[in-house]
């Protein structure tokens, strides 16, 4: 019996240090197991807020961009009014020059028909005398002065063309807009004339009628006296 006892004292002396080896490493894996756990979660964690950084970076970018564009097109839009309106100030004061010169002439040319009225007005009676005579020789010179019409017509062409084309460059002008303006200053000139007359003469299309011509002449005349001041 003491032996017995002797023996199961020894085998649970041996026995219980494998016991609490066993005990210790069990409890070892299950701390590592739950660190790894904790480190993992941890990560995942970092993972997704690292993530949703970017994606606040990238949201934040793009707005930049889409703001930097939007002003460099209000950047654009602006130059390009500030060229249209100083384009249009050149052209209105161009034609204010214009249209100051073609007043100055119309008071020039009032006060010359009133000086040039006083004037014949002693020499009416010689003149009538003379317009029968005149009238008498006027078909035997028809033939000539049909030619000098033509050469003169001719030349008011010439004139007109040059005027015509210099003014359609230097203000950018469509042939349309140039036959407009054209007309605006035949008619504050005193005269009546059409878009397409204006540019039938300056094409050269068809015949032109002597009011025509002479409304032409007065607006290259304009420019001329103009130049002369």
């Amino acid at each position: 019996m003491t032996r017995s006892l002797l023996n199961l004292t020894i085998n649970l002396t041996h026995v219980f240090p494998i016991l609490i080896l066993l005990s210790l490493r069990s409890l070892t894996e299950s701390i590592m197991i739950m660190e790894a756990e904790k480190n993992k979660a941890r990560d995942d964690d970092f993972t997704k807020e690292t993530q949703k950084i970017f994606s606040m970076i990238s949201t934040v970018t793009k707005r930049l961009d889409r703001i930097e564009e939007a002003c460099h097109n209000d950047f654009g839009n602006i130059s390009s009014e500030f060229t249209s309106i100083k384009a249009s100030i050149e052209i209105l004061q161009n034609d204010l020059a214009q249209r100051y010169a073609v007043v100055r002439r119309a008071d020039f040319d009032q006060q010359s028909v009133s000086n040039e009225s006083e004037t014949n007005g002693s020499g009416l009676g010689s003149s009538l005398d003379s317009a029968s005579a005149s009238t008498s020789s006027s078909s035997s010179s028809e033939g000539s002065n049909l030619s000098g019409i033509f050469d003169i017509t001719g030349d008011i062409k010439i004139r007109f063309k040059q005027h015509f084309d210099r003014l359609m460059k230097a203000r950018n002008y469509t042939i349309d807009e140039m036959c407009y303006s054209v007309e605006v200053d035949i008619r504050s000139l005193g005269g009546n004339i059409k878009i397409s007359t204006v540019k039938n003469f300056y094409g050269g299309v068809g015949r032109s009628t002597v009011p025509t011509v002479n409304q032409i002449n007065a607006w290259v005349n304009s420019f001329n006296n103009n130049n002369a001041e």
